[in-house]
This record gives C-alpha cells, sequence and structure tokens, in this order.
C-alpha cells in the first residue's frame, strides 16, 4: 500500500554516510551545484508502527564505543531526543505514541502511527527518512530436546568436533574468551541455567547504565508468578528487555514473562552456546547427557529480550542493537531473520556497530534447500551469514516390529511397551482433512488410544504432531521425513517419538497397512555418532544466491547446526514444549550462528584490535571443505555453506583463524561504496554521494567490494573484479595465486605473486574471469587461494554467465534527439539491434472510489475497483503508469489472459508502475484499487504505452548495429529520433540480439 504524498524519504541521511572529508577533497568544485532527486514514497507499514531516521549522525559515528555511556555521550543523546520530540510535536502526533528511542547506532524512533501521520513525519526538518517497522522471527526449527542414555565418553562433543580442545589448540593456548563481553538478542535468557552460573573467577561485571532500562531485568511476579528474582552476577553481567514496541502491537499475553526472562528456550540456548560455562552436565528428564561447554566458556554474557512468542519489531532488535553497542559487547549473536532486504533498521544498525569493531554473527534462514533462500539482515556484507551442517552426534531411537524388522532414527524420549500401532492416515475423525501429517484436531481417539501413531512430515509442526496424538490418546508417534535427505530431529515431543527418512517410515506404514492387528515397541538407543554424515549441510539451512544482492556469496560460513545441546527455560509457553527441562538439543541456523559468535568471542580475545571485516576474512579464508551437500554425498558448493566449514585451527599455525597471514578488511567507506550499487536508495543524493566515493578511490559496485570471498552474478563474456589484501602479520608474506577456476572460465590474477609488507602493509589485484564456454544463467564454482610463507588464504569464486549485460532503460528528451546504449556482449556471434517505437501516452481516464476495507479483492470492492481491460498482440513492451498527487493512494494489479494476478504496484502515495517485457498474446486486465481516496470519487488518468515487435517507427538505431562480437565485446549503440509532437511522453525498446536470438531488451522513455 502507500503513502499520501511524495516525500524525500532517503534511508540514510546524507551526513552519516558522507565520504570522509579528507578523503573525498576536491571529488567536487567548490559551489558545484547538485540536483536533488525525485521525492520517494513511503512504504505502508503492515504492523501499524514506523521507523524515523533523523538527519543528524548517530552516536557512535563519532563517540568512541567505550564513552558512549559516559556525560558528554549523554549530553548528545538527550540533545537527539529533543529533535525527535519536535519531529513528533510538528506531525501532531502524541510522544506517547513512540515506543523506542534509538541514539548510538541509529539517530531516530519507533512510532505507531497511521500511514498519513508517517507521511507528515517525514516532511518533518530534521527527518531523513521514514521506513515501515517490520517482523522477524528466531531461527530455531522447533524447540528439541535431547534424551538418552548416559554416555561418559561423549564428553565435550561439539567443542571437540571443532577442534578447540586438545593440545596446542584454543582452549589449551588459554584462549577461552577470557575479557570478552557477547551480546545475545534473542528471547530473553533463563538465568538460573547452570551454563550461566557464577564461579567466582570472572572479572568483575561491568557497570551499565540504568537510566531507561534496568541491566538485570527480572522478577515481574506481579505479571507471572514464577518470574523469580534474580540478581545478574560476573558470567551473565545483564539482561535487558526490549519489547516496548511488541507490548505496543501486539501485546504481552499471561505465557510470557514481562522482563528478561525466557519463555521459549532459545533465547537461553543460543547463549549458552556461544558462551555459556565449561564442562557442565546436562540432564533431560532425569538421565545424564553430555558435559557441555560453549564455544567461548570465558567470555561474558549480556541478554537482550528482543523477541516475544509472536516474533520480533525490527524497532525493538534495533533498538537492542543499540544498547549493546553502548554497553560495550564486542561480538553480537542474532539468531533472528526475516525478509532480505539491504536498508532496514537492523541491517543500518549493524552497519554502525561494525564500524566501531563489534562482530555479528547472524543466522542465514532456515527456508532451505531451495536457492535465493538466504534472509535479511544476514544477506547485507557487514554481518557474518551463517549456515548450518550437521556434526557426528546422534540422539538414537528405533521401532522393532512384529514381524523382527528394527528401524532406527532419532528419539529423545521415552520408549513403549509393545503396543498396537496404526497409519494415521487411516485413524482420522470423519470431515478433518490431512490425519496421515497428525495435523490439531483431525486425529480419532477411538482409533487412536494405546497405539503408536504414524505421523508424515508437512502441514504442521512436528511436536504439534506429538500434540495432536498424545490429543487422541496416542501411546507414541514415529514421524517420518517426506525426502531422504532432510535433517532428523531431536524434538522434546509430548509422546514417545522416533523420527526417521522418507524410505523406512514408507516401509513401516506399508506393512502395517497389510496387517490385520500390527504391533510395535519404540526405543530409546542412547547416543551414537553419525560420521558418515557429517558434516553435510542441513536440509534446511537456506541457500544462495544472495538476494537482492546477488554479487556477494552468502551465506559466508557454515558451522553446526542440528542437535546442538545447551540450555533451555524450564517454564515454556504451554503447548510448545514440556516443561521443567533445563535442557534441549536444538536445530536451526539459529543455532550454527551462537557457535561462529563463540568463535569470533576466542579471536577477539586473541586479536583485540582486529576489524570485524577483518575477523571475518580470517574465519572464511581459514574455513575447511568437508562439507557435502544434503544429499550427504555431493561436495557443498559456496551457496550452501559459503566459504566453508568453520575451523578456527590452532592458534600457534600459519594459515589458521587465529594466524590468517593476509585479511580482506573492509571499512564503513568501503560499505557504503556497496549502497551505491545495491541500495542507492539510501542516499539522499545518490548521484553525488557515490561521485564523491568514487573519487575517493572506494568501489561502488557490489562485485568490487573488499570480500573474503569473490562473486560476480551477471558476467557478459569477461570481467575483472578488484581485491586488496592487507597483512596482519609481523613480518612480509610472499604468496602465489593457485586458481582452481570454475568449469567453463578461464580465470586470471594480475600480479599473481604478492609480496606485502608486515603488520598493516596492503596489495591490490586483479581477477579477471572469462567465459570459455560455460552456458549463460548458470553458476559455476571455483576457488583462489594464495599459498606462501606458510599461508593459504581460500576465497570461494562464484560466477553466472549472462548473454549480454544493457541497461533496463534510458531516458531521453526533445521532438529530436539522440541516446547511447552502453552494451558488453557475452557469447560470440553477431549482435543486432532493433528499435521499436516510439508510441505517445494513451490516456485511460476512469473513476475510482475508496475501497471500504482497503482490501483487494474482497467482496466489497465495488467502485474502490476499476477494471480495464487492455487486449495486447505483438507487443514488444508494456507500460502502465498511475501518478496521482496529494492525499491519494491507488495502487496497481495486472491480471493475465487466465486471469490470475500477475503483477502489481502498491508504491507509497500514487506513484504506481507495471512493465512486461514482450507479453504473451492475449486479454489482460488492469485493476485500479482505491485504497485511499476519500469520501468523494475522483478521476484519476491511468496511461498506458503499447510498443509494438515491429519495426519502423521514430525511434532508430543509428550505429553500433550490426557488430560480430567475441565474449566481452563493448559496443555503444546510438539511437535518434525525430517527428515527435511536443509536450507527451513517448516510450520505445532496443531489442538485443546475438545469433538471430533476442536475449535482452531496453527500455527507452523520451520526453518531448
Amino acid at each position: 500500500m502507500a503513502a499520501t504524498g511524495a516525500v524525500a524519504a532517503a534511508i540514510l541521511p546524507l551526513a552519516s554516510l558522507a565520504p570522509t572529508a579528507q578523503a573525498a577533497a576536491g571529488a567536487r568544485a567548490a559551489g558545484d551545484k547538485v540536483a536533488q532527486p525525485a521525492a520517494k514514497p513511503i512504504e505502508k507499514s503492515k504492523t501499524g508502527s514506523y521507523i524515523v531516521l533523523m538527519e543528524a549522525d548517530p552516536l557512535a559515528r563519532s563517540v568512541k564505543q567505550q564513552d558512549l555511556n559516559k556525560a558528554p555521550a549523554n549530553t548528545k543523546r538527550k540533545a537527539l531526543k529533543a529533535t525527535h520530540d519536535r519531529a513528533l510535536k510538528g506531525a501532531r502526533i502524541s510522544t506517547k505514541a513512540r515506543t523506542t528511542d534509538f541514539s548510538n547506532t541509529l539517530n531516530g524512533f519507533a512510532v505507531r502511527t497511521d500511514l498519513k501521520g508517517a507521511e507528515r513525519l517525514a516532511k518533518q526538518a530534521g527527518v531523513a527518512a521514514v521506513m515501515p517497522d517490520e517482523m522477524r522471527q528466531p531461527q530455531a526449527i522447533a524447540a528439541d530436546v535431547a534424551r538418552g542414555k548416559a554416555n561418559p565418553r561423549a564428553l565435550n562433543a561439539l567443542n571437540d568436533y571443532l577442534g578447540l580442545s586438545g593440545k596446542r589448540k584454543a582452549y589449551a593456548s588459554g584462549l577461552k574468551g577470557d575479557g570478552v563481553l557477547v551480546g545475545v538478542i534473542d528471547t530473553g535468557i533463563w538465568p538460573e541455567q547452570p551454563m550461566l552460573a557464577d564461579d567466582g573467577t570472572f572479572p568483575a561485571k561491568p557497570t551499565f547504565d540504568e537510566t531507561e532500562r534496568s541491566s538485570c531485568d527480572f522478577g515481574n511476579t506481579a505479571h507471572k508468578a514464577d518470574d523469580a528474582p534474580f540478581t545478574c552476577n560476573n558470567k551473565l553481567v545483564g539482561a535487558r528487555q526490549f519489547l516496548d514496541t511488541y507490548k505496543a502491537n501486539t501485546g504481552l499475553t499471561a505465557d510470557e514473562f514481562d522482563s528478561a526472562r525466557d519463555e521459549s528456550g532459545h533465547g537461553t540456548h543460543t547463549a549458552t552456546t556461544a558462551a555459556g560455562n565449561a564442562n557442565v552436565q546436562s540432564e533431560i528428564f532425569g538421565v545424564k547427557k553430555d558435559v557441555v561447554s560453549g564455544i567461548a566458556p570465558r567470555a561474558q554474557v549480556i541478554a537482550y529480550k528482543a523477541l516475544g512468542d509472536q516474533g520480533g519489531y525490527t524497532s525493538d532488535l534495533s533498538a537492542a542493537i543499540d544498547q549493546a553497542v553502548a554497553d560495550g559487547v564486542d561480538v553480537i549473536n542474532y539468531s533472528i531473520g526475516g525478509g532480505a532486504r539491504v536498508v532496514s533498521a537492523d541491517t543500518i544498525a549493524f552497519l554502525i556497530a561494525a564500524n566501531v569493531g563489534v562482530f555479528s554473527a547472524v543466522s542465514a534462514g532456515n527456508s532451505g534447500p531451495g536457492p535465493k533462500t538466504v534472509g535479511g539482515p544476514s544477506n547485507v556484507p557487514w554481518v557474518t551469514s551463517v549456515g548450518a551442517t550437521t556434526f557426528p552426534r546422534n540422539y538414537a531411537g528405533s521401532i522393532r516390529l512384529a514381524n523382527g524388522k528394527v528401524f532406527k532414527g532419532t528419539s529423545v524420549t521415552k520408549g513403549t511397551g509393545v503396543v498396537p500401532v496404526i497409519d494415521g492416515a487411516r485413524a482420522g475423525l470423519a470431515g478433518k482433512a490431512n490425519p496421515g501429517f497428525c495435523v490439531e484436531g483431525s486425529l480419532d481417539p477411538a482409533k487412536v488410544k494405546g497405539k503408536i501413531v504414524l505421523c508424515e512430515r508437512g502441514f504442521n509442526g512436528r511436536v504439534a504432531k506429538s500434540s495432536e496424538v498424545l490429543r487422541a490418546g496416542g501411546a507414541g508417534m514415529v514421524l517420518f521425513n517426506a525426502v531422504d535427505v532432510d535433517t532428523m530431529f531431536s524434538d522434546t515431543f509430548f509422546v514417545p517419538t522416533v523420527m526417521m527418512d522418507k524410505t523406512p517410515g514408507e516401509e513401516i506404514r506399508a506393512w502395517v497397512n497389510s496387517q490385520a492387528s500390527p504391533t510395535a515397541q519404540l526405543k530409546n538407543d542412547g547416543i551414537n555418532t553419525l560420521g558418515h554424515y557429517s558434516p553435510t549441510v542441513t536440509y534446511f539451512s537456506s541457500r544462495g544466491e544472495t538476494v537482492p544482492n546477488g554479487d556477494i556469496i552468502k551465506p559466508d560460513i557454515s558451522a553446526p547446526g542440528a542437535q546442538i545441546m545447551a540450555g533451555n527455560t524450564p517454564s515454556p509457553v504451554p503447548g510448545s514444549q514440556p516443561a521443567g527441562q533445563l535442557w534441549q538439543a536444538i536445530a536451526g541456523t539459529s543455532m550454527s550462528s551462537p557457535v561462529v559468535a563463540g568463535m569470533y568471542a576466542l579471536l577477539k580475545q586473541a586479536n583485540p584490535d582486529w576489524s570485524a571485516a577483518a575477523a571475518k576474512s580470517a574465519l572464511m579464508t581459514s574455513a575447511s571443505q568437508v562439507a557435502r551437500s544434503n544429499d550427504r554425498v555431493s561436495p557443498a558448493t559456496p551457496f550452501d555453506t559459503g566459504s566453508g566449514f568453520a575451523d578456527l585451527g590452532r592458534p600457534a599455525n600459519r594459515g589458521t583463524a587465529f594466524q590468517p597471514g593476509l585479511v580482506y578488511d573492509a571499512r564503513f567507506d568501503d560499505y557504503r561504496g556497496f549502497l551505491c550499487a545495491e541500495a542507492p536508495e539510501a542516499y539522499s543524493d545518490p548521484d553525488t554521494m557515490c561521485a564523491d566515493l568514487e573519487a575517493a578511490g572506494y568501489p561502488t559496485t557490489a562485485a568490487n567490494l573488499n570480500y573474503a570471498s569473490i562473486g560476480m552474478e551477471a558476467v557478459p563474456g569477461v570481467q575483472t573484479v578488484k581485491r586488496k589484501v592487507t597483512n596482519v602479520s609481523d613480518s612480509t608474506i610472499r604468496v602465489t595465486a593457485n586458481v582452481q577456476a570454475p568449469s567453463g572460465y578461464s580465470v586470471s590474477v594480475s600480479p599473481s605473486t604478492l609480496a606485502v609488507p608486515p603488520r598493516g602493509g596492503t596489495a591490490s589485484f586483479e581477477v579477471t574471469v572469462r567465459n570459455t564456454g560455460a552456458a549463460v544463467g548458470e553458476w559455476k564454482f571455483g576457488s583462489l587461494t594464495w599459498i606462501g610463507s606458510g599461508y593459504e588464504v581460500r576465497s570461494p569464486i562464484a560466477v553466472k554467465g549472462a548473454a549480454i549485460a544493457a541497461p533496463a532503460s534510458v531516458t531521453g528528451t526533445g521532438t529530436s534527439g539522440t541516446a547511447t546504449v552502453p552494451v558488453t556482449v557475452g557469447q560470440p556471434g553477431q549482435y543486432t539491434a532493433t528499435a521499436h517505437g516510439l508510441v505517445g501516452t494513451t490516456h485511460n481516464n476512469v473513476t475510482i472510489a475508496q475501497d471500504p476495507d482497503q482490501t483487494y479483492p474482497s467482496p466489497d470492492d465495488g467502485a474502490g475497483v476499476v477494471q480495464v481491460p487492455f487486449s495486447l498482440s505483438g507487443v514488444d513492451h508494456a507500460r502502465w503508469k498511475l501518478q496521482v498527487p496529494g492525499d491519494v493512494d491507488l495502487d496497481l494489479y495486472l491480471r493475465g489472459p487466465h486471469g490470475q494476478i500477475i503483477a502489481a504496484s502498491t508504491n507509497g502515495a500514487t506513484d504506481e508502475q507495471i512493465d512486461l517485457d514482450r507479453p504473451a498474446n492475449g486479454n489482460y486486465t488492469m485493476v485500479v484499487h482505491g485504497w485511499a481516496v476519500g469520501s468523494t470519487p475522483m478521476d484519476v488518468d491511468l496511461q498506458s504505452w503499447l510498443v509494438p515487435t515491429t519495426t519502423g517507427g521514430s525511434l532508430s538505431v543509428t550505429s553500433g548495429s550490426p557488430t560480430t562480437a567475441t565474449p566481452g565485446t563493448k559496443v555503444d549503440v546510438g539511437l535518434g529520433w525525430s517527428g515527435l509532437a511536443a509536450g507527451d511522453t513517448y516510450l520505445g525498446t532496443v531489442s538485443h540480439a546475438i545469433g538471430g536470438t533476442r536475449v535482452a531488451s531496453t527500455a527507452v522513455e523520451v520526453t518531448s
């Protein structure tokens, strides 16, 4: 939906993102005037609240992290907040509608208001941007609790597997996180969890600011009786609550703690995984399990509860980041995700946090195994995106059928006796759907009571299936996957359960359904290892390519994220998991992220002066290549695991994450250049900003960001990118490039040898990738490794060939004129450019009223929806445009020949446009929707252009075509037009063909 009226809505203030003054000196002549861009509309919030960012810099841009809570900074903070008050007053919005303020990593506030209020705020002096407040979610797959027989040999299994314990390894070298503060932004924390106990040997906890909220927020028994008081100690040094917007918008239930206490278990698990105490005995249902340790057991922990039971708002989450930086954290774990925007409140807060040296680990997401599923904020380059793999740990279970066959799987529950067994698909209540999947309310107690029920994955959660079996009186459950390459989980089910792959599950079901009175027994088989499966990428772990910034490979790294034993809450929300357990073994990229956060704590202790990018580079370039895909056979690709499987190595050894030798460093200006390519809307004046950055020597393309991996999402035959390495050792490093070229490409590195001076010395190089026969549109993978002086510094390479690189659109003016279309040809053959059009504007006048419920389609649309038919035949390009000034908000929906909605434009205000390239012939319907019209219907002009596939119009190609091309050939296509009527907007296209096959099109818009 849309905003009423256009406003200048730059996401970030120009002042905050201006290049360093000294670096940009001479970039523009004094007195040069800069044209301001067209005003941008505001996106309507789906949550009922907005985030407002101010033009003035946040404090962390000018104040050192350690000084953010001192008196001078507090004075500046009050001044910033006074500007927030003035903006609210000017917009006629009560300060009581504000839910939270930011001042450290962001300068702004969150406010509950409607779209018109957001519009008024955007027009206030000092306001740089107004953006919707979004919801994000924790990235655990389920509440998975481990169960089985004690295994005294399985001590610190995860830490041992990661190579942290043993002779000359991290722990034996004294690297356990001492002196490092880890901030965990999550669902809160259970402070009495044994891994958070203070044994009296930790340093004194920091002194935190208590001005606006408690730094140890427990004991609100008035809201929930078991919220016991707790005094933070030298291990759990603090716990803050950031649910201001959540409380205002969603509201706390009686089952949620109104404090920093954790009712989910998710936050307790991530905190104890990253930095829980060493050598703590875990126990589930009274049975001793592993002896466990956090990855950085000597680090101190501060928790920030910014997620409620329904998720969390970016305003609350960003406020937590804001406070964490002020509290002095060294590392943040953020096992949270959502939509993959480049610019949102939390992505920008993390950018400022990185600028002051805070390392951040973020979950990649749990939307795999499909491509393009990495979520936000892990898609941005200044955080570390962590994918999930398995490791050799299995909480085992089995089912023994009456015919003697035994099928193995996973189990954390007790077993059963020999009891009847039934297929859930045959145990359904009349009229209820999907009983085979054991969805809520589907099973018939008369058929299920006392039996083991076979349930298939799908439709509802795994634990919810066990809850349904319990409701129907079942004795146990066999749960089987929908495919054989999925992860098997160790959930805390409400009934005895064994989980297994699809094939054995279907074999069991076939046998059960062939018997008159089948019986079986479930058994818990304790703990074993599945070494031949590990490390493999978990089925759920989100994969690349990265959206929308495809030149950046994500995830960055992978780490164990399945059956991870750590802390839990004994007081969960009823129905989510069994109560009373302080331990669990859950799965998700939520679990792999704190593994990396803990590793960062060890790296911070060893190298306290490293930048966040340097630490990230060290972890990436030293990663192991042992992981396999979720099929458990194929090698994992960079879109599965990023640079590989996280492996810190021995601190004394060269070539490890502790001693990487060379790093790919990046600072604030580098990331600002990245925004020029991937989010120019972040700037009030992107043309000037990006020109200044380029003049100062910073790359303004994503592919040239100084990143530890090399991605190229559209190689038109040949492409060259630049990188720079920095020496973090005390001696000169001499290395030679070793390349594994992606299949169908050649790769050259210039220079191919480097001699990098010690301690801060740098060396730059170029990597040129040339297509030698790879199909366009397919990703291929390789690597570049710098080898020498005892180091191996490896970067993955991911490239995708493009048939051509051409702009999507060009513009021109005048009744006659010229323009140029720059083209790079990516395939051999004869390149030709063909002109179509120009065609003038067709005006479609319609009368539109208010849609009462502002929802399309819905039964009350009436005059709030107008349908305009269009017959398309032989159309090269179709465009529809609707622009209405003032307080009117209209949206466009396009229905295709089969009646389905194939495109929509629901921008802020009424600034809508829909384009179709080479649409199929047929009858289309453009729907004008009256989202905010008011009480009086109004006449509006829906403009359209249908550019024909035929040639011979007023637009012509004057030069550059035809051209005999080889991959990488650059062509400047000249265009000309004449004879246009004055005072209109014309549209045409240039079709690009190679060897007679059309491969792309450029729209040409001329204002006459």
